[in-house]
């Protein structure tokens, strides 16, 4: 009997002791390795939706941030399709945003506009292609960086003043490509 004791009490130890011990990492990191930083280059992909309609549009590409002194700046270019007239036209989605970081949550503002082909089918950025800059958009995101790199965000996206727009709703996710290498402030 006594060689039975301490098993019983090693099962009853690890049953109410073990899921208490282990890594108090966040979630999203894993022990032992250090998160990636904030500031590089992010491959993303998702939706927008229309609020109104419901109607869907995919959109990837490319995101740089650059993180500095609890703050961020973001550039992007993004591809997608713009329904106009019944069609569907390739355009891309670029601009500029900024905001603030609470440890691996991004929380900010940017503005964008459609850059829209005027040929349906043919890729905006096709040299000597005709196309046109279109509405301009007001967005406000949230964004939270996993210590992998790997990213989610959701933007709320709506017209700029004296434009037209149907409010949309973008979700995104993708993960961090590369370094991006940042300048040195001019020193004049």
């Amino acid at each position: 009997m006594p060689d039975r004791f301490p098993a019983w009490l090693c099962s009853i130890s690890l049953t109410l002791f073990l899921p208490a011990c282990g890594s108090q990492t966040e979630v999203g990191e894993t022990p032992g390795v250090k998160a990636v930083p904030i500031t590089g280059m992010y491959e993303v992909s998702g939706v927008t939706v229309t609020k109104r309609s419901g109607e869907k549009r995919n959109l990837a590409g490319k995101i740089i941030l650059l993180e500095q002194d609890g703050k961020y700046t973001a550039t992007f270019d993004l591809a997608t399709e713009f329904p106009m007239g019944g069609e569907a036209f390739p355009a891309g989605v670029i601009g500029k945003g900024e905001g603030l970081i609470e440890g691996r949550k991004l929380t900010g503002t940017a503005e964008t506009q459609l850059v829209v082909a005027t040929v349906p089918g043919v890729d905006t950025a096709f040299a000597y292609l005709p196309r046109q800059v279109s509405t301009r958009i007001l967005s406000t995101s949230t964004t939270t960086i996993a210590a992998d790199g790997t990213v989610e965000i959701e933007i709320e996206n709506q017209p700029a003043a004296g434009e037209e727009y149907a409010p949309t709703r973008t979700t995104l996710h993708g993960s961090r490509i590369s370094d991006v290498a940042v300048a040195p402030p001019d020193s004049d």
